[in-house]
């Protein structure tokens, strides 16, 4: 499997330094969101390797920074997830992403579910994510072993 863009449609259309400058943007927004703060962005890929991913850990705004949600914004195509967190720099996992609003995150998760659409990235859920791919297929990444899910083709990372 390569690290290629998977879609042609908006930023993904213009290559690679279109996508960060996209993203770029999306983690801006969410930024600027009332109830929602980002504590700190990863878009250099952890200091080595490649992450298929930005890595965006969010606050709430009226709350204690430790406490927070992840968000991996995917740089092969227009899509998310968010994971249940409980500390900055935690790697994504199949088994901690959040569906559906997380208690005590209700705004916060409306806030963001609003941004990404708002940029036309569909927010994926562990009922897509854990689907199984092709056998065939090889995943480049240290977070997942075969056999492969859909989560490992999209949020991937390999030092």
């Amino acid at each position: 499997m390569k690290d290629e863009v998977a879609s042609t449609a908006g930023a993904w259309s213009g290559g690679a330094a279109a996508v960060e400058g996209f993203l770029r943007r999306v983690v801006a927004d969410i930024g600027r969101l009332p109830h929602v703060g980002v504590h700190h962005a990863e878009y250099r890929h952890y200091g080595s390797g490649y992450a298929s991913y930005v890595d965006v850990f969010v606050t709430r705004r009226a709350g204690p920074d430790i406490e927070g949600l992840s968000l991996a914004l995917c740089r092969l195509a227009p899509f998310a997830a968010l994971f249940r967190s409980s500390s900055l720099h935690e790697m994504p996992q199949l088994s901690r992403v959040a569906d559906g609003d997380l208690p005590g995150w209700k705004e916060e998760c409306r806030e963001l579910r609003h941004i990404l659409d708002r940029h036309g990235i569909a927010l994926l859920d562990s009922r897509v994510l854990a689907l199984p791919l092709d056998p065939l297929l090889r995943v480049e990444t240290i977070l997942g072993d075969p056999p492969y899910r859909v989560f490992d083709a999209w949020f991937h990372w390999i030092d």
